[in-house]
């Protein structure tokens, strides 16, 4: 019989590569990534330190609170992939997909702290953002609640609850939690390369874009191969309405935080009308990603910057633009 994706196996099993790998698409997804591995040292970010003291109160607001809140949530991404689904993967391939995506969410730690480190931040404050304001600590909760259900033991990867837990975390770790939480903040940083500031740490963002690009790819493909290997869990129509309410559950608390934060003000020039709408056009990617319909019906991008010549090479890593899914 052969193996589904997520079980248990001793350390002596699954450890020969194959001509022919159970899952390519992992490998591909590998080779990617290690093509696109980068180091923060690289990037001159203390030229920036002109443009970061000439920032207004709110646009510095912004920015720290987005640095503080990508320093704790790399580390958190880090501790969902190592103590909850990482360990249940069988297969070889996909375990160099997702420790390639381990080891870039070191660098995006790195890079942060770097960014913390050059303009003087309050370190204690920065790593407490995620803790201190209510809105991002639900944000948070709604990730680690359910996942240290896996860290603690309690479930079995061999049953279909077990595998629909499994799917659930791999769910909220790569798809809302790095493929909305994390796209949400990317567009506060690229509004400060529209307004031409910041640009070795924007510089840094874009590269993290491209890592969290990949690493929603792994999400995506690995929830639609449990979701072949395991045609039961289709079968659950509520648990399939669950997933989508989760999916808007994510959408609605960044929707809430970001009203929270921008209120009726414009800041780095964007307003909290457009960012709500940008929110809706990337949860409708999220969906349609997984075969659901759009809650939205948002087909184009609605931040202008987005939309400019110098950042088009950017823009497809907005979706996942891989086969046609319609899965559940």
């Amino acid at each position: 019989m052969k193996n589904k994706l997520i079980g248990r196996t001793s350390v002596r099993e699954n450890i020969k590569l194959s001509e022919d790998p159970s899952y390519p698409v992992f490998k591909e997804l590998y080779e990617k990534q290690k093509k696109a591995v980068w180091f923060p040292e690289e990037l001159n970010i203390q030229q920036d330190a002109l443009d970061y003291h000439s920032l207004s109160d709110d646009e510095k607001d912004l920015f720290d609170t987005a640095v503080g809140y990508f320093c704790s949530s790399e580390l958190l991404v880090q501790n969902v992939l190592v103590n909850s689904f990482f360990p249940l993967l069988t297969d070889p391939h996909a375990k160099m997909s997702f420790s390639t995506q381990l080891f870039m969410e070191n660098i995006h730690s790195d890079f942060f702290e770097i960014v913390l480190q050059s303009f003087g931040m309050d370190r204690e404050k920065m790593y407490d953002v995620a803790f201190s304001d209510p809105i991002l600590r639900k944000k948070q909760s709604l990730i680690v609640d359910e996942i240290d259900k896996i860290s603690y033991g309690q479930i079995d990867p061999e049953t279909i609850e077990g595998q629909k837990q499994v799917l659930r975390a791999i769910l909220l770790n790569n798809i809302i939690l790095e493929g909305i939480f994390f796209y949400s903040s990317f567009a506060h940083f690229f509004a400060l390369k529209d307004m031409a500031k910041m640009k070795n740490v924007v510089s840094g963002v874009e590269l993290v874009l491209i890592d969290e690009s990949l690493h929603l790819q792994n999400g995506i493909e690995a929830i639609l191969i449990m979701l072949d290997e395991n045609p039961e869990i289709v079968e659950d129509t509520q648990y399939v309405q669950d997933i989508r309410d989760v999916i808007l559950e994510g959408a609605a608390l960044e929707i809430e935080y970001v009203k929270h934060k921008f209120g009726d003000r414009t800041i780095l020039g964007i307003s909290y009308g457009e960012l709500e709408r940008y929110l809706q056009y990337i949860t409708d990617r999220r969906l349609q990603e997984l075969g659901f319909p759009q809650e939205f019906h948002i087909n184009e991008n609605p931040l202008r910057f987005l939309q400019k010549e110098d950042v088009k090479k950017l823009i497809n890593f907005f979706e996942v633009s891989s086969t046609e899914y319609t899965n559940y």
